[in-house]
């Protein structure tokens, strides 16, 4: 019984210290969002509302022009954001996953190949893309 409570802790914390060096991999890694630029005569904002509605998104935050949407909490799976920002007229979409290491937080770009946080990087391009198609944007690769 003893052993499997020392192979239980040994296990959890292996996985703690896998996590933690996910996230630190991610805080020093070259694509930490995608972000894409548009000009855009529709209304943005109304059109990301009715979309993170339909795919669980939730408003977190809204500062000014900047709306930021999460899907997740992180207990499950990474939490997924889309920043929504219209700096000087144009349209500014950054997307991202969150990877939280407990001591150390590093953000993935949904573009790209690597291993990190694969399915929920997925998960969110697809969802996400829904959007860019809606206001005939390129799709993220």
């Amino acid at each position: 019984m003893v052993s499997i409570i020392v192979m239980a802790v040994f296990g959890g914390l292996c996985g703690l210290g896998f996590l933690a060096v996910m996230a630190l991999i991610a805080k020093n890694g070259k694509h930490q969002f995608d972000r894409v630029e548009f000009a855009s005569d529709q209304d943005v904002y109304a059109l990301a509302q009715a979309w993170a509605g339909r795919n669980g998104y939730v408003l977190k935050r809204s500062e000014g022009d900047l709306r930021v949407y999460q899907k997740g909490n992180g207990f499950l799976t990474a939490p997924m954001f889309l920043e929504i920002d219209r700096p000087d007229g144009r349209w500014s979409f950054k997307s991202y996953v969150r990877v939280n290491g407990l001591v150390v937080q590093g953000d993935v770009g949904l573009s790209g190949d690597g291993f990190l946080v694969k399915v929920p990087r997925s998960m969110a391009k697809k969802a996400q893309n829904e959007l860019y198609a809606s206001l005939n944007l390129a799709p993220l690769k």
